[in-house]
């Protein structure tokens, strides 16, 4: 619940206080790099499925939940970051498919909203939300290579 209310937070605060107007222009340089994320997971999951590298992980159970195995979290992290990169990518598409039409915008607070804005606020969430996952991807695989360098 607290991470569905930061999110919402975080969402209106990208869609009013830090609202970027020529977010268009960015729009395309982020589906590349969002292709470009979602193409090395994926290609890294089929390099991992067809490595003895899986099967070390799936041995090892996970520290912080002992139902799933190292290679469950290195999974739901690969998930993550394919689903959290297709959404953003999905979300700046319908922005384009709205970037012609005229929503209401509400005022308050000193502060603009309309349909648009949130979609553009939506986009930037889930931007940066990739990014950060695919960092932290990036670590934990490191670690499992270098884990697994060890051991042979």
């Amino acid at each position: 619940m607290k991470r569905i209310t930061l999110s919402i937070i975080i969402i209106f605060l990208l869609s009013t206080y830090l609202y970027l107007e020529n977010t268009d222009l960015a729009f395309g340089h982020i589906i590349t790099f969002l292709s470009i994320i979602t193409g090395f997971c994926i290609t890294a999951l089929s390099i991992i499925s067809t490595s003895n590298f899986a099967k070390q992980l799936y041995k090892f159970e996970d520290p912080k939940n002992n139902s799933k195995t190292l290679l469950h979290n290195l999974m739901d992290t690969f998930k993550n970051c394919i689903l959290s990169s297709s959404t953003a990518i999905v979300f700046i598409l319908v922005t384009f498919y709205f970037s012609n039409v005229v929503f209401y915008k509400i005022e308050f607070l000193r502060t603009c909203i309309s349909i648009k804005s949130v979609l553009i606020g939506v986009v930037w969430y889930f931007t940066i939300v990739s990014i950060i996952i695919f960092i932290r991807l990036v670590f934990m695989f490191s670690k499992f290579v270098i884990q697994s360098a060890k051991r042979q």
